[in-house]
């Protein structure tokens, strides 16, 4: 049950943001998805629904993490867990130090969530594997497109901001795919996730299910 919860988490905290950014994109006249950065639109100057947009980066700040607690608790658990706080706290500088400011911590803590998050679905590559043999190979190529994406933000290489949502949308992703694997596997592919072994279709079939 607490798999399934942790799962329910993150597919909410996906849903929240895109349409929130959707939401949000959609009153800031002239905004470009492929050459604005996302952090435009929780600037209270430039974007009327910041509030919603900042409220969206405080969601995903709360469910990775917490969905991560809630599905992942082995031997495997903590280098996971460590990389989904890294990204919630990232996500809460975010939202609360705008950019555009002087302060240097909405950079930093978009390097957190980002490269966070990223991690986060480099190592659920090996701590969680609910039960198909594509899902390491899924994560592994979405963590490192992520990672990659980022490097090229960095680089400010145009456009950024298809670069930036090519870093951000590989972790709502492979959240998602895990979360629907979880809520639509065996039960015991949900009680056998926490412990990074997963269950192979022989083992489903032994027992059943």
């Amino acid at each position: 049950m607490t798999a399934r919860i942790g799962a329910a988490l993150w597919i909410a905290s996906a849903v929240v943001y895109f349409v929130t950014e959707a939401v949000a994109a959609a009153a800031v006249p002239g905004y470009d998805y492929a050459h604005h950065y996302i952090s435009s639109l929780g600037q209270p100057d430039i974007s009327p629904r910041s509030a919603l947009m900042n409220l969206a980066f405080l969601v995903q700040a709360v469910a990775l993490p917490l969905g991560g607690w809630l599905l992942c608790r082995g031997r495997k658990a903590p280098l996971f867990l460590a990389f989904a706080v890294c990204n919630g706290v990232g996500n809460v500088l975010v939202a609360l130090v705008h950019s555009g400011t002087p302060s240097p911590w909405h950079g930093i803590g978009a390097a957190m969530a980002i490269g966070g998050g990223n991690a986060t679905v480099l190592a659920g590559a090996w701590a969680l594997r609910p039960g198909f043999r594509a899902y390491r190979a899924m994560s592994v190529v979405l963590g490192v497109v992520g990672l990659a994406c980022l490097a090229v933000v960095v680089s400010a290489v145009p456009p950024v901001g298809a670069w930036e949502r090519g870093s951000v949308y590989t972790i709502y992703a492979w959240q998602t795919v895990t979360a629907v694997a979880v809520l639509v596997g065996s039960a015991a592919s949900v009680r056998e996730l926490g412990s990074g072994r997963g269950v192979s279709p022989a083992d489903t079939h032994a027992r059943g299910n």
